[in-house]
């Protein structure tokens, strides 16, 4: 605050205004236009108060003003109220405390705030009184444009000379530019209260005065091709259709990002996606699978397939899983370990676009759920507050990558999203330095980067020409990954046939590790083909029991449990010729028929390792 002396101010006066409230004597009849000529003869001329005649005590004014206020809070708001108010504040500062806190204490339902925002615009040049607050709220409005997205959550949209940001308004990023903008105007922090303030300030002018608008994270559908966030300082974008791709400045549609993301590289001139098989442990024949899946994270419209990766020790499972993501989603921390909870998982879907768990040893089957819930989008709901029933929901879709020595995947419904890669074990004398791994990869990520959307423009290219006739459970994927396959120069097909082995495989390592397949496994192999059995569960049940294996720690306890079980294993059996359906109730209980199919079998022909005309020299 400036210096409270604001006038030459006589002792008398002083002691003439302390010993005023306790009589209703006229300050203007004193005789000494002792007020008059302080008020027309300031020192500080910028905080002069506003003249006022003889009849205008303003010690009175307000003293008469309080008696009103008990009944009528508009009182304060009075003009001569307002100017009384004004003129004790440039002058007898310890007076107007007083009197404004006599104000509160008369009527508690009064606002003082509203007061010393009026007393403010009567004294001209106190634009230091205003507060932080009111500072903040003004500059961020002055240089933002504040919207909501559909689920009402206030955006903040701030536009440079060089660059075009896109923060949410409750988020680090958004409050740091803000803090910065306060350092620069005034040269001053902000206490932690006044931001939070500020914040629900203006994310309430956002969602009650902006507009509704999309917001995105790394990547987005636009016209005929797809826009990727490069997440840099400057806030550029990768616009990439079948056309070609080109960088552009300002994306057409909103990013915005979290505090751990961190930028994609420049795509290089010279691309060569050959050289990202120099830094992973991908099997030749899978690595066209593995091309399809990181362009299929740049692509949010369709469901993702979970990436799995699995392998002995020394496979380079997680350099290989860093390597990967460092194409699609660079982040602060590229790999975490086993989530906690479910909610763990949606949390970190929430704050990164892909998600990446290593060294997992095993997953619970409601993690399992989540997994195939993100594949396909979806939300997880849990209380807002444990003080309310309110729901707090977080819905979203992501790419998923996960390692480990043994395989994660055991459910059938994340088997039918998955993409499994083996990883051979390194020879000893085949490893290489972390140190020089890490620099050999930062030089060629450029150039690997450019290949992936040389290679992503002629899959986009070739895709409307490709029909599937067969479609497995992913088959956005398999569309994709047949014309990744034939940009690279494979036979039509030939994606086909090796995506189909590897859900014959999947279907496999399912049935495996599931009580149930295994007994009826063994209750099929001593039967005669064509299978055809029919009867309640109570039956199948007491029949499969007597194959259940030793350990039947996971074996249904009733035949309802044993129902459950096939339910869950039909689209396994069904893919290998063997259908397992549910006739529905009779007097007996349900009826189920488990029936040899020969025509859903999967056949898959053999594929070649490497394949391909153009294999890693996609570029003309």
């Amino acid at each position: 605050m400036p210096d409270t002396t604001l006038f030459p101010v006589p002792t008398e006066q002083t002691n003439h205004h302390d010993q005023h409230h306790h009589h209703g004597g006229d300050l203007g009849d004193g005789g000494d236009g002792r007020i008059l000529s302080l008020l027309s003869e300031p020192t500080d001329t910028s905080l002069a108060a506003p003249t006022v005649t003889p009849d205008d005590d303003p010690v009175a004014v307000i003293e008469a003003a309080l008696i009103r206020l008990v009944d009528d809070v508009g009182v304060l708001a009075e003009e001569d109220v307002v100017r009384a108010f004004s003129v004790l504040k440039a002058t007898d500062m310890p007076s107007f405390l007083r009197l404004r806190h006599a104000a509160k204490v008369a009527n508690r339902a009064c606002s003082v705030s509203v007061l010393d925002k009026l007393v403010c615009a009567e004294l001209p040049g106190s634009d230091d009184d205003v507060s932080s607050l009111d500072e903040l709220v003004a500059l961020a409005r002055a240089q933002c444009q504040l919207h909501h997205d559909p689920d009402r959550s206030a955006v903040a949209v701030i536009p440079t000379p060089s660059r075009r940001e896109v923060w949410r308004v409750y988020s680090s990023g958004y409050e740091d530019w803000l803090r910065a903008a306060y350092w620069r105007a005034k040269e001053a922090g902000v206490p932690e209260t006044t931001m939070k303030s500020v914040l629900a300030t203006l994310a309430a002018a956002g969602i009650n005065d902006g507009q509704e608008v999309e917001v995105h994270v790394r990547a987005a559908r636009w016209e005929d091709g797809y826009v990727i966030d490069l997440c840099d300082e400057q806030w550029q974008a990768i616009h990439v259709t079948p056309q070609g791709w080109r960088l552009i400045n300002e994306s057409p549609v909103y990013f915005t990002r979290t505090s751990s993301m961190r930028s994609l590289p420049m795509p290089a001139l010279e691309s060569d996606i050959s050289l990202l098989w120099q830094h992973t442990n991908i099997p030749a024949d899978r690595r066209v699978m593995v091309l399809a899946w990181l362009l299929d994270c740049f692509r949010p419209e369709t469901p993702f397939p979970v990436l799995e990766l699995v392998g002995e020790q020394g496979s380079a499972k997680s350099t290989t899983q860093s390597v990967l993501r460092s194409l699609v989603d660079p982040n602060k921390v590229m790999l975490r370990g086993r989530p906690k909870t479910v909610e763990d998982v949606f949390v970190a879907a929430a704050n990164n676009w892909l998600v990446s768990y290593e060294n997992l040893s095993g997953l619970t089957a409601e993690q399992q759920d989540a997994f195939c819930t993100l594949a396909t989008g979806g939300g997880f709901a849990s209380r807002q507050l444990y003080t309310n029933g309110e729901e707090h929901v977080m819905e979203t879709k992501r790419p998923v990558v996960l390692n480990g020595i043994a395989v994660v995947a055991t459910r059938p419904d994340l088997i039918d999203r998955i993409v499994h890669i083996n990883l051979p074990t390194i020879p000893a004398e085949a490893r290489r330095d972390d140190a020089d791994t890490h620099a050999g990869w930062e030089r060629d990520l450029p150039k690997v980067f450019a290949g992936l959307l040389d290679l992503f423009v002629d899959a986009l290219a070739i895709l409307p020409t490709v029909k599937l006739t067969r479609k497995q459970r992913m088959a956005d994927y398999e569309r994709l990954g047949e014309a990744v396959a034939r940009a690279l120069g494979f036979a039509p097909g030939e994606f086909q046939a090796q995506y189909a082995e590897l859900v014959r495989a999947g279907i496999d390592r399912a049935l495996e590790s599931n009580a149930v397949a295994q007994a009826l496994d063994k209750y099929i192999a001593e039967r005669l083909t064509p299978l055809n059995w029919q009867g309640t569960a109570g039956q199948l049940y007491e029949l499969l029991n007597s194959y259940a294996l030793i350990d039947r720690s996971s074996w249904p306890r009733s035949p309802k449990g044993l129902a459950d079980q096939l339910r869950r294993i039909a689209p396994a059996y069904r893919a290998k010729g063997i259908e397992i359906s549910h006739l529905g109730h009779s007097r007996d209980g349900a009826q189920w028929r488990i029936a040899t199919n020969r025509s859903q079998a999967i056949t898959a022909t053999s594929p070649g390792a490497e394949g391909g005309t153009r294999y890693g020299a996609h570029r003309e």
